[in-house]
């Protein structure tokens, strides 16, 4: 059985340590772990806790459906998510995509599951 895949449109928090060339210099100098936390405090509270929030969410999407989901984050302002949430209609965040046939946006927890269940069964 192919697994379902789920795109996730999201804001996500970039760093400087994702750069292949600062990343090289900050591991060799050692400096990658501390880099990434100034670069995380320099977002507002409200987006970690949201992201936290999201990424709890995920991992419990994955721990419950294991092998049968395929998880994708795609950053929301990067230009794949805009084509996503121009494509699919999806006006708010976290969007879902799933399929590639639904899309979904918000919270709603048992409305997500609903779809991923619905196409496993099918």
């Amino acid at each position: 059985m192919k697994p379902v895949s789920i795109e996730v449109i999201s804001k996500v928090l970039t760093s400087y340590s994702q750069c292949g060339g600062c990343g090289l210099i900050f591991d060799r100098t050692g400096l990658r772990e501390k880099v990434r936390i100034m670069d995380a405090e320099g977002y507002p509270e409200e987006l970690r806790e949201e992201l936290c929030r999201l990424s709890d969410w995920l991992g419990e999407l994955l721990y419950l459906y294991r092998h049968r989901i395929s998880i994708r984050i795609i950053d929301a302002q990067s230009l794949v998510g805009i084509y996503k949430c121009l494509r699919y209609g999806i006006r708010g965040y976290p969007g879902f995509i799933v399929d590639r046939r639904h899309a979904y946006a918000g919270w709603d927890r048992k409305r997500l599951e609903g779809i991923i269940d619905c196409l496993i069964r099918a």
